[in-house]
């Protein structure tokens, strides 16, 4: 029993944050989705803490072993925008290759960055 209110105080805590984002974007009118803010909560709130709760982890598990569910309206996108694509494939091919090149050239360079010796050695002694 007590393992299933540990889910549900975790569930509640997404919702939480989900709802907090909604309200941001609504009473500061901001120009991002509700769902990214209560994300981006959600991530100032665990960079804070420095570990998720455990309660947290209990309610986010289900939902990350359904997620692919949440697959199912992007491939219904794509058999009811097929025209669309079927036009603009060569723009769509282009952005998709181009944003890919560039998230593996930012990450290929924030990587020599971070794991790049500095000069100094610890004192292993």
């Amino acid at each position: 029993m007590g393992g299933l209110i540990n889910k549900l105080l975790g569930f509640v805590g997404l919702l939480i944050c989900y709802l907090a984002g909604e309200m941001l974007v609504l009473c500061a009118n901001l120009p991002i989705p509700g769902t990214l803010a209560g994300l981006l909560l959600l991530l100032g709130f665990l960079l804070v803490r420095q570990q998720a709760p455990a309660a947290l982890s209990a309610g986010a598990g289900p939902l990350l072993n359904h997620m692919t569910v949440l697959f199912v309206p992007a491939v219904t996108a794509v058999v009811l925008f097929w025209n669309d694509i079927q036009a603009h494939w060569v723009g769509i091919v282009a952005a998709i290759v181009g944003a890919t090149l560039g998230a593996l050239a930012i990450s290929a360079w924030l990587a020599s960055y971070i794991f790049t010796p500095t000069g100094r050695q610890d004192d292993a002694s």
